[in-house]
């Protein structure tokens, strides 16, 4: 099998369509289907099936043989960027996993960054829960995630560290403290917020000894921040997470001083590319003030 057929196979699990994967590499249907038949007889079994429920999907040992196409693809890239480095060019394809916070708070300010100093890299961004980037790191569906808290399957970068605090209504009796320690939470609504962020939440409860009363579980936190703008909890997050508050909706600092730390995560720091070191270089050059500025 050649390049072009791997990267073919690729293109489908990412578009899940024939007809998308064809495009982007500038193939008709027929020919993607005929490429995809000739790889199978390679192989000598089915490794892509398709019915009206499921649409386009890998079997089970297409799904393997999926991750191996993917370290013979980077492989492949990697051969580019040693060639390009002997010209001076940073070249290649960066594939970014993360959750939608991270997306809105950090990518559209590393890429831009990116796109300036390096007009030859390019960024694909694959969006979903910090499971789902953990998930997309160990199959190499993406070559650098951002996840939260640090996690020893993978190598992991600092990229941030903020301390959390508690957002309420302005009416909330326990804006009349100046701190807010985790007992007085014992009681009150919590909104939680989802994702691989509830994770730490609970931990600090567990921690003093209490449960925290879960009232609403959002995937978003500006879903969230209206809840507390109708009076319906408080929640745990960082001052910058939280973005610009609504009306009525202020915060006070948690006790015990608490902090959320954000981790770029790779495989493996040793082989990861030229491209995704350029990326990772790239944030916490942009992002390392912030994290001074904090402490």
């Amino acid at each position: 099998m050649n390049k072009s057929q791997i990267e073919l196979i690729i293109r489908i699990s990412e578009t899940r369509s024939f007809t998308k994967a064809g495009e982007e590499l500038h193939m008709t249907q027929p020919a993607v289907s005929r490429t995809v038949a000739s790889i199978e007889s390679q192989l000598g079994t089915k490794i892509i099936k398709r019915d009206k429920k499921n649409g386009i999907f890998f079997t089970e040992v297409g799904e393997r043989v999926l991750v191996i196409f993917r370290k013979i693809f980077n492989e492949f890239h990697k051969i580019d960027e040693l060639v390009a480095a002997e010209q001076g060019l940073e070249v290649g394809t960066v594939h970014v996993g993360a959750d939608p916070t991270a997306c809105s708070r950090f990518l559209p300010k590393i890429i831009r960054t990116i796109e300036e100093k390096y007009p030859r890299l390019e960024i694909k961004l694959w969006e979903g829960t910090i499971e789902q980037v953990k998930k997309w790191l160990r199959t190499e569906c993406v070559d650098v995630g951002i996840i939260i808290p640090p996690d020893k399957e993978f190598d992991t970068i600092p990229l941030l560290k903020e301390q959390l605090v508690v957002v309420m209504h302005s009416d909330h009796p326990l804006y009349q403290k100046e701190t807010i320690n985790i007992h007085d939470l014992q009681e009150e609504n919590i909104v939680m917020e989802k994702g691989g962020y509830e994770e730490q939440i609970y931990t600090l409860f567990r921690d003093h000894n209490l449960t925290p009363k879960v009232r609403f579980e959002m995937e978003y936190i500006e879903t969230g921040l209206s809840m507390i703008q109708e009076g319906l909890g408080v929640t745990i997050t960082t001052e910058k997470n939280s973005g610009t508050l609504p009306d009525q909706v202020v915060f006070r600092e948690l006790k015990p001083v608490t902090y959320r730390e954000t981790n770029l995560a790779v495989q493996d720091c040793k082989h990861m590319s030229k491209a995704t070191d350029a990326f990772i270089q790239t944030a916490l050059t942009l992002f390392a003030a912030d994290d001074l500025e904090m402490n």
